[in-house]
């Protein structure tokens, strides 16, 4: 095979056919979250040219007080409405590759090489993301909402029940009806089906699956199975979510102009093609950034926690502190065995 140039990848990764295949491999790899439990913050909310190591999103209180009697005497009162922080950390985070090596294991030969590049791109940085959530949960569980928004060790020792799914389900009290989705290891998932949990509009597992397509749910929640929710000492955690329970963001990176031939940004993703002459006689390499964001509102990033955070200190339950109302924070966890 010839060796791949960076003329050969230049133009392409400049070509709306490569971003679109990034961007939807992007997305399409996200289906865990894409459930909708994590969803992309919109730019009102979370600003993508924001600068800085950290960031807020804003959140304001509930204003429960009685309203004013209006009397012939009365002056209106003016109320203030009184905000909380809700911070959250920045990443910086980067990955490379040898060009030759994507496409010898990656690609391999023919025609689609470049949009075979682009899937795996668009995969890894997918699974990335998908990665930190997960352990900004388990440093959410830790401390923060270990009592006011888990089941604790009460089903800890048995196999997922309607019971254990119902207490998580209440730890949101009436506000339980704002979670719709129900995020599982497949071990747990078997389980849920073996005990007849999952449900249908014509009763408990049988044909009407594979007559409508409908995949069941388990007391009004969809359930999606996701191995990455690997158990700790034996127990795993189930976590019951609605539209939007997290959410991520990717922000504009400072490029540099002397290099803007061979930088391109798609879906949030700095792709950069560059070459080592002194390497093996030439290495063509495909570098890719990302600065991103990962959050569960309500739960803020710690003042004194570190910036540009490892996998294990988001994993870290005195990291996180709970700045929201209970009832706000849309997320609750069931451990089972």
């Amino acid at each position: 095979m010839a060796s791949l140039t960076l003329d050969d990848l230049a133009g392409k990764f400049q070509s709306e056919t490569f971003k679109a295949t990034l961007r939807g491999t992007f997305t399409k790899a996200l289906s865990f979250f894409g459930s909708g439990f994590m969803t992309e913050a919109p730019d009102e909310v979370v600003d993508p040219n924001q600068t800085g190591t950290f960031g807020n999103l804003p959140q304001w209180n509930t204003d429960t007080s009685d309203p004013d009697q209006i009397t012939t005497s009365s002056t209106t009162p003016i109320n203030k409405l009184s905000a909380y922080k809700d911070r959250f950390s920045w990443m910086e985070l980067e990955k490379g590759w040898g060009a030759q090596e994507l496409v010898n294991t990656v690609a391999g030969r023919g025609n689609d090489m470049i949009e075979e590049i682009a899937v795996h791109i668009g995969e890894y940085w997918a699974y990335a993301l998908q990665k930190r959530a997960i352990n900004i949960l388990k440093g959410n569980f830790a401390t923060a909402l270990a009592s006011s928004h888990s089941t604790g060790n009460t089903y800890s020792g048995d196999t997922i029940s309607n019971a254990g799914v119902l207490a998580a389900k209440y730890k949101l009290g009436d506000w339980h009806r704002m979670l719709s989705l129900i995020l599982m290891h497949s071990k747990v998932h078997g389980d849920a089906v073996t005990n007849n949990l999952i449900t249908f509009p014509a009763g408990p597992v049988g044909n009407n699956t594979f007559v409508t397509g409908n995949p069941g749910q388990i007391l009004g929640l969809m359930p999606y199975a996701d191995d990455d929710l690997t158990a700790t000492a034996g127990v795993y955690s189930t976590f019951l979510g609605g539209r939007g329970s997290m959410v991520y963001k990717l922000r504009n990176r400072p490029g540099s102009a002397m290099t803007n031939r061979n930088v391109v940004k798609t879906g949030g993703i700095y792709l950069e093609l560059t070459r080592d002459a002194k390497q093996a006689g030439g290495t063509d390499e495909i570098i890719t950034r990302v600065s991103c964001m990962v959050h569960t509102p309500g739960v803020a990033w710690a003042d004194a926690a570190p910036e540009n955070p490892t996998l294990a200190q988001l994993a870290t339950g005195s990291n996180w502190s709970k700045v929201a109302p209970d009832k706000l924070i849309r997320v609750a966890e069931l451990k089972t065995e």
